[in-house]
Parts: C-alpha cells; structure tokens; sequence
C-alpha cells in the first residue's frame, strides 16, 4: 500500500448529542441527528457537538475550520476551527468539536462547511424545523 497522499478525503461529518473521548483515545459519538425542531425563533438548543473523520492529509500540521450557515441567507451560526497534527497520512484523524451555544436565527435548512485550510472537504445539511403547536 503507497503511502501518496493526494486530496483530503472526508470519513465522516456527524452531529450529535455529545462527542467524548475516553482514556484509550476511541471517540464515542451519542446521539446522533440531522434535524432540530424549536418553538420559536431565534433558539438556542442545549450543548452539542460534531465528529469529523479525515484522512489522506500530508504529514505535519493544517488548519480545519467548520463553518454552519443558513442556506438561503448565508447567516453564519457557527465558526470554529483549530489544528491538526498529522503523522501518517494515511491515518484517519479523528476531532470532536464540541458546540456550547450557538444560535439559529430562523428555521430552515442549514449547511456544515469542513475545510482545511481554504480547501472545502466536505459538507452536510441540519435543518431545523418550527415545532407545530398541537
């Protein structure tokens, strides 16, 4: 197996409830969701987080940010970003981000941007839907 690291390749983009990671270095993802559901607007919903999984990055050091915002606005709800230490590029590399407070402004449909560096390496949508009163 060639260990040629070409373009970043995106394993996984999830949300969930909570993201940890026990002692042994695993990720437990729980909780898992692709849609919110609020009263009222603007919400905020109790602390979640969001697993990333990629891989085929070159050896070193590279900046990731994450970046959600409304689709038809561009209203952007969440900025974070950080580094990754890559040693073997071939190597899956694993982060949990977690997401204490963020506010959606308005319902609708929602796109999850992971970049590296400038680069987009992957995205998926939230929605987020206005509960019905019964």
């Amino acid at each position: 197996m060639s260990n040629n690291v070409g373009e970043p390749v995106l394993l996984a983009l999830v949300f969930a409830d909570r993201v940890i990671s026990e002692d042994n270095g695993k990720k437990g993802i729980i909780g898992t969701f692709t849609k919110f559901f609020a009263g009222q607007f603007p919400v905020v919903f109790p602390p979640w987080g969001i697993y990333v999984c990629v891989t085929n990055l070159s050896p070193g050091d590279h900046e990731f940010s994450l970046e959600l915002e409304h689709a038809d606005t561009g209203e952007k709800v969440i900025g974070v970003g950080g580094n990754i230490r890559v040693n073997n590029g071939s190597e899956p590399v694993e982060i949990g981000i977690p997401i204490p407070h963020a506010v959606f402004p308005k319902e609708g449909r929602y796109i999850l941007l992971f970049k590296v560096g400038t680069e987009i390496v992957g995205s998926r949508p939230l929605w987020v839907d206005k509960l019905n009163p019964a």
